[in-house]
């Protein structure tokens, strides 16, 4: 008898539990299912946001590959804008400044290609992007000749996977000023980054010439 009353008294007392909070916990599991389906949704949302930007990301290489091209100079443009506006909570977004910047390099506005770069890293955390970028405007100011601001850029790069290219470049604006020994210095830093077994074809040729010279 007393198992029975311990049973009657355990559905009372859920009886009671129930009247009280049923119609919370139906209120509850409804919003949990329409939560679940809502994230489902999210996720098959954002999966198709991402789609789309790479989509139009692989369209926008296929466009640099051929600068030469004007169609291809406005489609890179109007590409990178259109992920800048629509895409900018991806990572091709920032990707795309890297054309703009292409595109206004190739025409020769290099200080429009520096603000594109200048723009990416200031809307990324990401490092290797930054130092990407970082490379690329040390590259341009190099071309317009300001090689201690080339220099002053080159410095903000730091991560040990760049060092090649880095060494390399301060080689190639050490050489624009004249400072062969610089040059050559870089030049053999940049190789032994490279590693056993690699190959810069292009370093080589560089190193041989400063050796001949």
């Amino acid at each position: 008898m007393s198992e029975l009353k311990t049973e009657e008294e355990q559905i009372e007392a859920f009886k009671a539990w129930w009247k009280k909070n049923g119609v919370a916990l139906i209120l509850a599991v409804g919003v949990g299912v329409g939560g679940y389906f809502g994230w489902q949704a999210w996720k098959t949302n954002e999966a198709n946001h991402t789609a789309e930007a790479s989509a139009l990301y692989q369209d926008l290489v296929q466009a640099a590959a051929d600068l030469k091209d004007e169609n291809n100079l406005k489609t890179v443009t109007f590409i990178a804008k259109q992920l800048s506006d629509e895409y900018s909570d991806t990572g091709y977004a920032m990707f795309g400044q890297l054309f703009v910047a292409r595109v206004d390099a190739y025409q020769g506005n290099y200080d429009e290609a520096i603000k594109a770069l200048d723009k990416a890293i200031a809307e990324t955390e990401d490092t290797s992007f930054i130092a990407i970028a970082n490379l690329r405007i040390a590259r341009l100011m190099l071309q317009k000749q300001d090689f201690t601001a080339a220099m002053a850029q080159l410095e903000k790069v730091s991560e040990d996977e760049f060092s090649v290219q880095k060494q390399e470049l301060i080689g190639d604006i050490s050489l624009a000023q004249g400072k062969r020994d610089d040059a050559r210095v870089a030049y053999e830093k940049a190789s032994e980054a490279l590693g056993a077994g690699a190959n810069h074809p292009l370093l080589d040729i560089k190193l041989k010439d400063l050796v001949k010279g």
